[in-house]
C-alpha cells in the first residue's frame, strides 16, 4: 500500500487530545488520523449506497413521485449547505 505524506495544522489542545487517544490506541498520531479518515470514508460510502438502494425502491414504486421527492431533497440539501456556509462566514 502506498502512503502519501502531507502536513496538517491542529490547534495545540486538539493535537494533545489526538496524541493521547493515539497512545491509548497503541498507534501513532498519523496512524490514528488515518484510521479515523478510513472510518469516515467507509461510513460515507455505506450511507450513499443505502440512499441509492432506498431511492431505487422509491423510484420503482412511484416514478412520478420520485422525481418530486428528488427535487425536494436536493432543495433541502442546498438550503442546508447555504446555511452552513453563512454560519461559517459569520463565525470567521
Amino acid at each position: 500500500m502506498m502512503t502519501q505524506k502531507f502536513s496538517i495544522s491542529l490547534p495545540d489542545e486538539v493535537y494533545e487530545e489526538v496524541k493521547a487517544l493515539a497512545e491509548q490506541a497503541g498507534t501513532s498520531v498519523s496512524g490514528y488520523l488515518a484510521r479515523l479518515a478510513k472510518q469516515r470514508i467507509d461510513a460515507d460510502r455505506e450511507s450513499r449506497e443505502r440512499l441509492a438502494r432506498l431511492t431505487a425502491k422509491d423510484r420503482a414504486a412511484d416514478p412520478e413521485g420520485y422525481d418530486q421527492l428528488r427535487a425536494d431533497m436536493r432543495a433541502r440539501m442546498h438550503a442546508a449547505q447555504r446555511a452552513a456556509a453563512e454560519k461559517k462566514a459569520r463565525l470567521a
